[in-house]
């Protein structure tokens, strides 16, 4: 039988030493090939057929998003997974356009890891809890900010509100003055129509921003 051929694709050596052992136990016969190089990604993709790519492109230098459409195009036969840490940057359009097979979060435990190769071997696109969450956060941040018409730095201000943290904290977290941070949080409650910090910290703990 011809083997499962896989890519990891990431720069962290730790990160791939562990992902390689969770393959080698869910895959009887597996050939694996791992890289932090990106050239090296697209000469394999061409040279042979390559069944999984694990890739974290959020820490290999100079792949884009874009690219990852691209690769979905001319390598259709090839299962994409993102597994990273970099939730700030995460794409749900790789998703929803069916782009890749899953997006799972580096930090889940092994059992995740089997459960999410055994969803896309069926053939199913796998997301982990932690990024499902994430996105619901972004999506109801990108609402909320729509909502008040909030610049990024207020949204920023009053997500550090939610988490409780003084104006003091706020200032030096955001290397700001403390005039600065009232000045922000002056218009914050002007566009919400709240009168004081209590109410936006519940205000923002209701929304899911903290």
């Amino acid at each position: 039988m011809k083997p499962i051929t896989i890519v990891i694709a990431d720069s962290q050596n730790l990160y791939r030493i562990g992902l390689r052992s969770v393959i080698k136990k869910h895959f009887k016969n597996v050939q694996i090939r791992e890289t932090c190089i990106k050239n090296e990604v697209l000469k394999w993709l061409k040279k042979e057929e390559i069944n999984y790519l694990f890739l974290d492109p959020y820490n290999i230098k100079s792949f884009e998003i874009d690219e990852i459409k691209t690769l979905n195009i001319a390598y259709p036969n090839c299962k994409i997974i993102i597994t990273t840490c970099s939730h700030n940057e995460l794409s749900e359009e790789l998703l929803i356009r069916k782009i890749i097979k899953g997006y799972i979060c580096k930090t889940n435990k092994e059992l995740i890891f089997h459960e999410a190769i055994s969803k896309i071997e069926e053939n199913e696109e796998y997301v982990c809890n932690e990024i499902l969450s994430k996105f619901f956060k972004n999506k109801v941040e990108n609402k909320f900010k729509a909502q008040y018409q909030l610049t990024e730095r207020e949204t920023e201000i009053l997500k550090l509100i939610g988490q409780g943290k003084s104006g003091e904290q706020i200032a030096n977290d955001l290397f700001i003055s403390i005039h600065t941070f009232r000045t922000h949080r002056k218009n914050i409650m002007k566009k919400t129509n709240i009168n004081s910090t209590s109410k936006l910290v519940v205000h923002a703990i209701s929304n899911h921003l903290s």
